[in-house]
């Protein structure tokens, strides 16, 4: 009777696998602007330069967008943006 059981057991999992991977498909497939994907290439223009955990409800973030770059403040109750520059060009380093 366990070998029943134990069976029963993963055929639900499989079945239920394969109805979240089945809608998973059918979005992807017919509904894309649901699913956000990361841009392809090195042509990126939008990115997060530098991250700063303040505490556990607020983050201060630096966005740059091409030749700008935003200090945001994140938070709980709403976003706030502290300034805008012009992006400082970043020195790549040899690597060692």
């Amino acid at each position: 009777m366990e070998v029943f059981d134990t069976g029963r057991y993963l055929a639900g999992l499989l079945f239920t696998l394969g109805l979240i991977f089945g809608l998973w498909y059918l979005v992807r497939r017919y509904a894309p602007g649901m699913v956000r994907s990361a841009p392809v290439g090195d042509d990126k223009t939008l990115y997060v330069r530098e991250s700063l955990q303040l505490d556990p409800r607020r983050r201060v973030v630096v966005v740059n967008s091409g030749k700008r770059e935003h200090i945001v403040l994140l938070g709980m109750t709403g976003d706030l943006l502290i300034e805008s520059r012009d992006a400082v060009p970043v020195k790549e380093s040899p690597p060692s």
